[in-house]
């Protein structure tokens, strides 16, 4: 972040210091809600001894339950209707003469708010507390938004009156600069002689920056050649990996935060690191090199068990295909056998008929060489499918050499089981041979390693002499026997990998708890600042009110959505149903005035200043602030998949120019914070209340969106139903009251569900969703558990309730529920939670402080053996979480259509996020690397955020002519109408930027706009 004169950090946009600092500005509902006042309340205010200084107090304290600070303010500061509200209200008939308050009335009112809302203020004595907890947070995340949102939630636990922003930017900066010093000491007081030296060379030598230079750049595919590429790079970070691994574990770097430096040496140019101070550059390489050696690793591991998969089905389709066609041989076959036959039992042919004749009139029937090759087919043993397999697997014996073999011999598995240490042996045996230049066809068979040819495949896997007795080995058909083994213990986690971040053992992620304890008390997890008991007491009762509700409402008939078929013990689903509100959207938007985008980006721009976060990647060598003009076409370029050359022959900026900006402004971590901007704006408008589906719950929703591939990525992944015969990624987003919060890029072959978490927790603008909505693909087995150890709920909407009841569990036994019309499937074992409580606060905190995602949790998970005893107990707090959700749901139909509306939303942004990507013709993503097409992503992410924002402006426009006029229908109206619309937007044409363009003016574009219930 760009710092101001006073060094102090730029954290927060003007924006948001006035959202979070300034006075509250109330509609007439908040207005309402926050000048009503308890007895208490009013007691204190009312206690003052002047009118002025009552008036004065009752306002200090609507802001302060407003927003938990207090304002040194003047009557003439504050909007006109606050101050007459409180006199209409609370002094009827009484006459203010405006003035000054005194300080002394101020502070005293201040402390004695601060005190009847349980709070305190800030004092000296609390920096201490608060730089330390800085400087722990710092180590899990230096990112200054987390550093900013996890202190207020710490000063709001501690009911403590946050301070001035100019202390917190005093108070993240330290935190920041101590943290960075740290680093940089423990890097030079641990780095050797050689590693340093080592270090020197690389940023000295020309030639190795062009190849660290090359080494950013992600494979295509997991074709050779790309293979071989990527294996090249693993070898060139080799050495460099080999320092991080010795010197970082010492630092104490959270993972989030060795990503964060990683992605420093990624986006500065290799020269770039040159100019640096030498423990900053190597804390940056080395990170890179920790990270990158080990994504390396997993890309290799992915291909090979790509390759190895294709290699089975390939072979498994041709076997198939030659048993078809042995059969269909033989049915054509046999008539004509049935024919030669009966000219043993033809009366016309004498019995001193020459056999000649005979054989002249059995090859007019069949000739000589298909009756040889008919006679060879059905005298001989029928082949099993096995052989058929195994022969297949001889004719592809050369790509099982070309594409398997260098991926295997490349990687250094390790494994803790006798099974994958035997399979180890197998393939360091065949390295062996293979260093050689040996094959493995003419090695003893004593030589192979014992316990890997198993008896029933050793007549298939051994050659046979006349005598019957084992000769040799089939090479081929050994080595591809022992990788698919590899494969097969890889997945089931029986194999492992050290140096990788998806394939490592599961035991060798999770963080120590006595080693973490202070950062974990600065996050505040909910899971782990509870005891267990006091957990699952409050959700066993939960679990059983639940339960007894749900079986007396069915037995009552109350359900009204629900039929319950007591023969069968069925439940019959009527589905909530979808809003009308379509013909209201299109005939509102039909009236307005039609824009172009780039003025409309431009307006949103003026009022939200996200461009500001666009900074650029050396600020000392390029322009400070960007070229707002530029940074616009660029990213309206990546959005709708123009391509900046493309964009410079149809707008009035050169190409060069677009080229330069896109390099220097464009990253994932500018574009977020430019996005948050633009959501922590959208939360400031007077409509974003009225977005809310429930005024106690804020719902966010999670989906994932199919698009193609321009270019073929490693994570593009093939999907005949989405793509055809093209590859794609998915754009996984969390959405809530419209506003795209954060999106994530997964590939087409991955799971949506193991990303829930993820998303959420990253999340780092300041709309926070509690509750979060999803399809059946945001269900896994402890999707439930993990969100709940966390604060969060999930919410699914279920497709088929039905189905549902074979997932409900009961926190007693079966005789709790013998009468129960709808009975659990079984019984929550509690002391099984409660036995492995110390290895889930373990997997918790490994969420909460970074050092591994959901993603990897959850692949490692499956992996591990179904009597595990932790796997086992996360699937049980995930049965009863899920169950005490779902009887929710059954027995709510506010709830199913709450969870329906919030669907909906997200649905109707990817219409929208559809239609941007579309304008050149296409869905796609356009990018060389899978980093390139994360930032098309985050760009259309952004113009859709920039037309939710104009939409919302519009609206907030239109609110306030409706609450003025008093016209209650309009306002319910309004409610319905989204801001995710575009049928009033050009997005096509000649885009000038340079010009200006058209100011907007929203009273001109609402002039249509008479009466809303007209529309």
């Amino acid at each position: 972040m760009r710092g101001d004169n006073n060094e102090r950090l730029t954290i927060l946009s003007d924006a948001e210091k006035t959202a979070l600092y300034g006075i509250p500005h109330f509609d007439d509902f908040q207005r309402i809600e926050f000048f009503a006042l308890t007895d208490a309340e009013l007691a204190l205010a009312l206690g003052r001894k002047s009118l002025l200084a009552q008036v004065y107090c009752l306002l200090q304290i609507g802001y302060f339950k407003a927003k938990q600070a207090f304002f040194l303010f003047s009557l003439d500061d504050l909007p006109n209707e606050d101050v007459e509200f409180i006199l209409q209200r609370y002094f009827p008939g009484q006459a203010l003469v405006k003035a000054a308050l005194h300080t002394s009335e101020y502070y005293v009112q201040r402390n004695k708010i601060a005190q009847l809302f349980g709070y305190r203020m800030y004092c000296a004595d609390d920096l201490p507390t608060l730089q330390e907890k800085a400087r722990l947070l710092a180590r899990t995340d230096v990112s200054t938004a987390f550093l900013l949102a996890e202190l207020m939630v710490f000063l709001i636990a501690q009911r403590i009156v946050r301070p001035g922003y100019s202390t917190l930017q005093t108070i993240i900066r330290d935190a920041l600069n101590t943290e960075r010093d740290r680093l940089e000491k423990l890097i030079e007081a641990a780095i050797t002689d050689e590693a340093r030296e080592t270090l020197e060379l690389l940023l000295a030598n020309d030639s190795a920056l062009s190849e660290l230079a090359a080494l950013k750049q992600d494979a295509k595919s997991f074709r050779y050649r790309q293979m071989g590429l990527e294996r090249q790079k693993r070898l060139t970070l080799k050495p460099l990996y080999a320092i991080a691994k010795k010197l970082l574990p010492g630092l104490a770097l959270s993972q989030c935060n060795i990503a964060y430096y990683a992605s420093l040496a990624n986006f500065y140019t290799v020269y770039d690191l040159r100019r640096f101070k030498p423990a900053k550059t190597n804390l940056y390489l080395l990170c890179y090199a920790w990270q990158r050696y080990r994504q390396l690793t997993d890309n290799v591991v992915e291909a090979f068990g790509y390759q190895t998969r294709h290699l089975e089905d390939d072979t498994k389709a041709a076997a198939i295909q030659q048993a078809a066609k042995l059969h269909v041989e033989r049915q054509q076959a046999t008539p004509r056998v049935g024919e030669l036959l009966l000219l043993y039992v033809d009366d016309a042919l004498p019995d001193v008929t020459p056999f000649r004749d005979v054989r002249h009139k059995a090859f007019r029937i069949m000739p000589a060489d298909t009756l040889r090759s008919t006679g060879k087919l059905l005298t001989e043993k029928t082949v099993s499918q096995m052989d058929l397999r195994w022969q297949a697997v001889d004719k592809q014996s050369g790509l099982c050499t070309k594409n398997l073999r260098p991926l295997a011999t490349t990687l250094e598995f390790a494994s803790s089981s006798a099974g994958g240490k035997v399979w180890l042996a197998a393939l360091k045996w065949m390295k062996e041979v293979f260093d050689r230049q040996e094959s493995l066809s003419k090695q003893p068979l004593s030589d192979v390693p014992a316990g890997t040819l198993p008896k029933r495949l050793r007549d298939s896997l051994q050659i046979f002499g006349e005598d019957g007795k084992p000769l040799g080995l089939h090479g081929e058909r050994y080595e591809f026997m022992v990788y698919r083994q590899l494969r097969k213990r890889l997945d089931a986690g029986d194999i492992y990998l050290d140096d990788s971040v998806q394939y490592r053992r599961f035991t060798d992620d999770l963080v120590s708890m006595a080693d973490k304890a202070e950062a974990l008390a600065a996050l505040e997890v909910p899971w782990l600042s509870k005891p267990v008991d006091e957990t699952l007491d409050a959700l066993f009762v939960e679990l059983d009110t639940q339960w007894r509700a749900f079986d007396d409402e069915l037995r009552a008939g109350k359900l009204k959505h629900l039929d319950f078929d007591a023969d069968k013990k069925t439940l019959v689903w009527h589905r909530p149903k979808a809003d009308k509100d379509k013909q209201l959207q299109k005939g509102f938007y039909a009236k307005l005035q039609a824009r172009d985008i780039a003025d409309i980006f431009r307006f949103v721009n003026e009022r939200s200043h996200f461009l500001s976060a666009l900074t650029p990647l050396q600020p000392r060598y390029a322009k400070k602030i960007a070229d707002e003009d530029s940074l616009m076409a660029v990213i309206i370029a990546q959005a709708m998949n123009h391509g900046n050359f493309k964009m410079a022959e149809t707008c009035d900026i050169p190409y060069h120019v677009l080229e330069a900006t896109h390099q220097q402004h464009l990253r994932p971590a500018t574009l977020i914070e430019a996005n948050n901007k633009i959501s922590n704006f959208i939360a400031t408008l007077p409509i974003f209340p009225y977005y809310s589906i429930d005024m106690d719950v804020l719902y966010g929703s999670v989906d994932g969106q199919k698009f193609s591939a321009a270019t073929p990525t490693s994570k593009a992944r093939h999907s005949r139903k989405y793509f055809g015969k093209d590859r794609g990624v998915v754009a996984y987003t969390l959405l809530a009251n419209h506003v795209a919060l954060q999106t994530q890029m997964l590939g087409a072959n991955q799971h949506e569900s193991y990303w829930v978490f993820d998303i959420c927790y990253n999340n780092t603008s300041d709309i926070v969703p509690t509750t979060i909505t999803g399809d059946m693909h945001s269900i896994n087995m402890a999707n439930f558990a993990i969100l709940h150890w966390f604060g969060m709920n999930l919410a699914p909407r279920f497709s088929n309730l039905h189905a549902q009841l074979k997932h409900l569990y009961g926190g007693a036994g079966e005789e709790e529920y013998a009468n129960f019309l709808i009975q659990p499937v079984g019984q929550i074992d509690r002391n099984l939670i409660t036995s492995e409580k110390a290895n889930m606060d373990q997997i918790a905190a490994t969420l909460g402080l970074k050092e591994m995602s959901q993603s990897v949790l959850m692949r490692k998970i499956c992996t591990l053996s179904g009597h595990h005893r932790t796997r086992k107990a996360i699937f049980e707090y995930d049965k009863l979480v899920r169950t005490i959700y779902t009887l929710r749901y059954l027995r709510d139909p506010k709830l199913q259509r709450d969870v329906h509306r919030s669907e909906n939303r997200i649905e109707s942004y990817h219409q929208l996020r559809s239609t941007i990507a579309q304008v050149n013709g296409k869905k796609e993503l356009t990018g060389r690397t899978d980093l390139d097409v994360a930032v098309s992503n985050h760009c259309g992410r952004l113009i859709a955020n920039v037309v939710i924002a104009y939409n919302s402006m519009l609206l907030s426009e239109l609110l306030a002519r409706t609450l003025t006029a008093g016209n209650e229908k309009a306002l319910e109206l309004l409610r319905r109408i989204s801001p995710a619309a575009w049928q009033h937007l050009h997005f096509l044409g000649h885009y000038a930027f340079r010009d200006k363009g058209k100011p907007i003016d929203l009273q001109d574009i609402l002039a249509g706009i008479d009466d809303l219930a007209a529309v």
